[in-house]
């Protein structure tokens, strides 16, 4: 447990000491890991202070910030330091006994400047998460299963901030639909209301966002950021468990927009009477407006969804392989969507439709359950690429939903990558498919952190371990299962 006690300190303003080069160097390592905004709200406030005798003693300016830095980023701190300071280097931080001035940024590319202009904390923040213009309305597939959650999202889109339902609440799990039904609204209040503003933000953006503001006392310019929306699209809720802090200033934002009758939708996994770790008085607001929850796919709106994709990718689809498939996709849009990609790859690539025994052979590679239980395609591609999700959500100890989200947490991140690496060496699929399994992210990005992990295995001996285990419990789960 690192030393959180106050020592006296030696005056760092007179230059670049150093251990401040060396710190500065150790920045550098981290900001390749990081986000932008996670790397100026966490670390570009520390100060080094000392180095003897292989301590290196950090000071940071509160114990919660201490206590996030332990949690987040104590992993990718040690790693740059023992690299920059020696590999015998141990870390202690110190607590500053009153709040810290706001400290002077370390710039990373340009050498220190004696006059620096703060900038305001909208630039300084990520940029929001863009609205998807495929996801609309029209093409959001439902027969009686799913009706009430769309009939709500319209209501809200047609007249933001003017309905009992708000906030909306919209909850189900992964491959339901909830990302389809957040985009669909805020694309058609552009298109219908264009002086509206919407805002599209993930639970982990607003978290670096209002941290930010609260450590750099730039709290104004973030409300003043905040205070023009109409619309606000808040995915995956579920990550703020546990952070009061952000909880607090969620509630906040939440009060003030309910004042200025502006609209509020919320998207999460579960039902919010499930949720733990959130403040009471935050349970009672979502239950203020509207809860409707997403179910995956009846059997009949399976079928119309094969059919949309079909036309639109101009696919011939056996009767019988339509029937199968409507029979045994159960797990959402997800587990559909990647099905069909193949069967369109294949067709292509035979240039006639595919016969059923080739879509139970892809469906083996994709749905586990179904594999176990028709054991007799299991031998043709034994390795899943959502088998190689499940067991690195294991071994990193990172829940499967976040692993293959857009979270830009470090660990999180780095799973990812570790994750895609594997499922790119393992189950032999095109970039294209395992994008799919991502969140529908573009190949261009699978490609980039398939090659991150790549560069790191030449040089990173604790990498190739962990990279070696996983594959050793992947196979073992082949071989078991």
């Amino acid at each position: 447990m690192p030393k959180t006690h106050a020592r006296s300190l030696p005056d760092l303003k007179s230059g670049q000491t150093g251990i401040q080069a060396q710190w500065k160097q150790s920045l550098n390592l981290i900001k390749e890991d990081i986000s932008v905004q996670g790397f100026r709200t966490w670390l570009s406030p520390i100060i080094p202070v000392s180095h003897v005798d292989n301590n290196l003693i950090l000071r940071v300016p509160s114990q919660f910030f201490f206590e996030w830095l332990e949690s987040n980023y104590q992993e990718s701190i040690e790693k740059a330091v023992k690299k920059i300071f020696g590999l015998r280097t141990k870390i202690e931080y110190l607590v500053a006994s009153s709040p810290d001035k706001q400290p002077e940024e370390m710039n990373l590319d340009e050498e220190p400047s004696s006059q620096k202009t703060e900038r305001p904390v909208a630039e300084e923040a990520e940029e929001p998460i863009p609205l998807d213009a495929r996801y609309q309305f029209e093409n959001f597939v439902v027969k009686n299963d799913n009706e009430l959650a769309l009939r709500a999202a319209q209501a809200v889109a047609g007249h933001p901030g003017k309905t009992d339902y708000n906030p909306l609440l919209i909850y189900g799990d992964s491959g339901c639909g909830k990302t389809h039904l957040l985009n669909a609204i805020g694309n058609h209040v552009l298109a219908h209301r264009k002086r509206k503003k919407v805002l599209y933000l993930s639970s982990e953006n607003f978290l670096n966002e209002y941290i930010y503001a609260l450590q750099h006392k730039t709290m104004e310019l973030f409300q003043k950021k905040t205070q023009g929306i109409d619309v606000l699209l808040l995915d995956d809720i579920q990550f703020l468990s546990n952070k009061k802090k952000s909880q607090e200033g969620l509630f906040f934002f939440f009060s003030e927009m309910e004042r200025r009758r502006k609209q509020i939708v919320i998207a999460l996994n579960q039902p919010p009477a499930q949720l733990l770790g959130f403040e009471d008085r935050l349970l009672s607001f979502f239950q203020k407006g509207l809860i409707v929850d997403l179910i995956p796919p009846s059997y009949d709106s399976r079928l119309e969804l094969m059919d949309a994709f079909c036309a639109k990718n101009d696919l011939k689809m056996l009767p019988e392989v339509r029937e199968f498939l409507a029979e045994n996709l159960h797990d959402g849009l997800h587990q559909m969507r990647a099905v069909m990609v193949r069967i369109a790859a294949h067709g292509s690539l035979l240039n006639k439709p595919v016969p059923l025994g080739n879509v139970k052979r892809l469906l083996a590679q994709i749905d586990a359950k179904w594999a176990k239980r028709n054991g007799n395609y299991r031998h043709i591609h034994p390795i899943k690429i959502e088998q190689v999700i499940k067991i690195v959500s294991e071994y990193m100890n990172i829940p499967c939903d976040m692993l293959i989200g857009y979270s830009r947490q470090r660990e999180i991140s780095y799973a990812r990558q570790i994750a895609i690496y594997l499922s790119k060496e393992i189950s032999g699929e095109s970039l294209q498919v395992i994008g799919y399994h991502f969140q529908n992210r573009h190949y261009t990005a699978i490609l980039h952190n398939y090659k991150k992990i790549v560069k790191e295995l030449k040089s990173n001996p604790v990498l190739n371990n962990a990279i070696n285990e996983i594959k050793e419990r992947i196979f073992s789960s082949r071989t078991n299962g």
